[in-house]
């Protein structure tokens, strides 16, 4: 059973089934993405797990919202020069030089999800993250959908643990009904 399977299994879902062109997204990002994300993605669409975690996914096609919240990351920096330091000690993800990939926001300020890209293969690449700007990283050698299974399930997975939020994990699509 993949973790993704697993998410699914957790929060009482089937898998939507979106379609999304990744060879564009990732052309249009600059990097390839890891295989378990793009699996989430496809599996779940746009929505958020227990009203706290933000997938930045697709609704299909070449659209894809770690592009979008890349390019944010980007603009933010370059109005506001002395805001890279709140990344350090690692730098914003550029093309063929690695960094920062932001995959995932949350309900909570100051909460961060990123990859920290590098040459290797995106299945390599550890989560780092963190609860707030002014806290250290905490880096995870693990896959994102492992760590989004053990956010929804694992009280003692801290500090990104949200059972405490919601002790039955679910997902919102954005497509669901109000």
């Amino acid at each position: 059973m993949t973790w993704v399977e697993r998410i699914l299994e957790a929060v009482g879902r089937a898998p939507e089934r979106v379609a999304v062109d990744w060879d564009a997204a990732e052309a249009a990002l600059g990097a390839p993405l890891p295989a378990d994300f793009k699996e989430l993605c496809e599996a779940f669409g746009r929505g958020e797990f227990n009203g706290f975690l933000y997938l930045y996914s697709s609704k299909g096609g070449d659209h894809l919202e770690v592009v979008d919240s890349m390019r944010r990351l980007h603009r933010a920096v370059a109005r506001f020069p002395e805001a890279i330091e709140v990344y350090e000690p690692y730098p914003l993800f550029e093309p063929g030089q690695g960094g920062l990939i932001r995959w995932a926001g949350a309900a909570a300020e100051g909460y961060e999800y990123f990859w920290l890209a590098d040459a290797g293969a995106p299945e390599q690449w550890p989560v780092v993250a963190r609860t707030d700007t002014t806290e250290e990283w905490h880096r995870y050698d693990m896959g994102t959908a492992e760590f989004v299974h053990r956010m929804l399930t694992d009280a003692e997975f801290k500090p990104f643990s949200i059972t405490r939020y919601a002790p039955s994990p679910h997902y919102a699509s954005y497509a669901d009904p109000e």
